[in-house]
């Protein structure tokens, strides 16, 4: 009787524990008999002075994606920030590419890893480009092609930020890009702390902050002089502690000193990003906070107001407007025409935009994306059992009748015997 008691507390104690997380999710409150806890675990950040715009793939829905003329155009608009990723190729060549595939840019089979690097800049980087859904392909056969990494830092203002994800679990394309950006502070001018380094891989970035660590000790440097985000892993651990109200904790004996921002969706399956618990444990740590990918005017203006660091946006043009109108960017701003780097003089308004969906690449992560179809599932599986086996391990025969235990034969039978 003891033991069932004890285990019905339990179980009512963690659906109100759920619940109150799930309530926090939802609408950012908490139950009122958890709000002490709440009070004394909850960090409050300090505010920040300005949101960045961040040009994802330079302004992938205006024009082909991850190409110079994407990138100049961005910033043409009103871009803060010029988001890009970098591949190798087979013969360790570092170019600006986003998918593992070419076919849905360019039309073609195969890697850009599994080419050569003249193979890969002879590829039309504008085939596949459609405003209209796949009517028509304006920029097919116009001689876009796929840049090198050394075009960001020598094609666009050395005062331009440069916000670079390495896609591969590769640390070969850590010390290639180390290798372009040293060139950069080197030879072009460009500052230091304007590049931030990201990969949903540990590796990567750990390995590109030792090369810049190394940099930063040769040359007598006060800061390292690169960013870096966190990869998938840290966001797991700090996203689950967070949760709890246990990152507090945590992170005062396990400082969060391998990476400076935070670069998540607002939603990833049922936990919600965008909330002030998120928000504020990161700025307590002194860490920032971009969200990806905020294209709609009502999404860009909501996520605006949460006061975070940046918004990482296919639609530059869209977030620009709506800075506007908020007043964080001042409202004599004004789109040049023609666009000084845009040769072609247009870009186009996308008749449909497709959302990203967050996928996860470690284990964990994928758990709490599905967290909640793992506990209806396991709460249904425990129904089932209860209901074909009963209470002692007794299964219902055809008949309706119950079927003795293994343990009641063995007593029926010894005392027959």
């Amino acid at each position: 009787m003891y033991g069932s008691t004890l285990k019905l507390l339990v179980y009512v104690l963690l659906v109100v524990v759920a619940l109150s997380i799930y309530q926090y999710n939802i609408n950012q409150t908490t139950t009122r008999y958890f709000e002490p806890i709440f009070r004394t675990f909850h960090t409050d950040g300090a505010s920040i002075n300005k949101t960045l715009i961040l040009a994802h793939r330079g302004s992938r829905y205006l024009l082909p994606e991850n190409t110079m003329l994407a990138f100049n155009t961005a910033l043409d608009i009103g871009a803060d920030v010029i988001e890009c990723d970098v591949r190798a190729t087979s013969d360790d060549g570092l170019v600006v590419y986003h998918d593992k595939l070419l076919k849905r840019t360019t039309g073609l089979e195969g890697t850009i890893e599994e080419r050569t690097l003249a193979q890969v800049l002879a590829i039309d980087a504008g085939a596949m480009f459609s405003p209209d859904n796949g009517t028509t392909t304006p920029y097919r056969g116009k001689g876009l092609r796929i840049p090198l990494a050394r075009q960001l830092f020598d094609e666009l203002p050395v005062t331009t930020s440069i916000n670079i994800e390495i896609k591969e679990d590769d640390e070969r394309v850590a010390d290639l890009l180390w290798t372009e950006m040293r060139r950069a502070f080197e030879q072009t001018g460009r500052q230091h702390r304007t590049v931030v380094v990201g990969c949903r891989y540990c590796a990567p970035t750990l390995r590109i902050r030792q090369l810049a660590a190394q940099y930063q000790q040769e040359k007598g440097l006060t800061d390292l002089p690169l960013t870096t985000s966190a990869c998938e892993k840290d966001v797991t651990r700090f996203v689950l502690l967070s949760q709890f109200y246990l990152a507090k904790i945590y992170y005062t004996w396990f400082p969060m000193d391998n990476f400076e921002t935070f670069q998540i969706p607002p939603i990833s399956g049922p936990i919600s990003l965008d909330k002030r618990k998120i928000i504020d444990t990161a700025h307590f740590f002194g860490k920032h906070i971009h969200y990806w990918v905020i294209n709609e005017d009502h999404n860009v203006e909501r996520i605006l107001g949460l006061g975070i660091e940046g918004i990482i946006t296919d639609r530059p043009d869209v977030a620009v407007r709506v800075f506007k109108q908020q007043g964080y960017k001042p409202r004599s701003h004004v789109i040049p025409k023609p666009l000084p780097g845009n040769l072609t003089g247009t870009y186009y308004l996308p008749e449909v935009d497709i959302e990203e969906v967050h996928t996860c690449i470690t284990p964990l992560c994928m758990v709490l994306q599905h967290i909640d179809m793992i506990v209806i599932s396991l709460v249904l599986s425990f129904v089932v059992y209860k209901v074909l086996f009963g209470r002692g391990g007794r299964a219902a025969t055809s008949s309706g009748k119950a079927v003795p235990s293994v343990s009641k034969v063995t007593k029926i039978t010894k005392k027959t015997q």
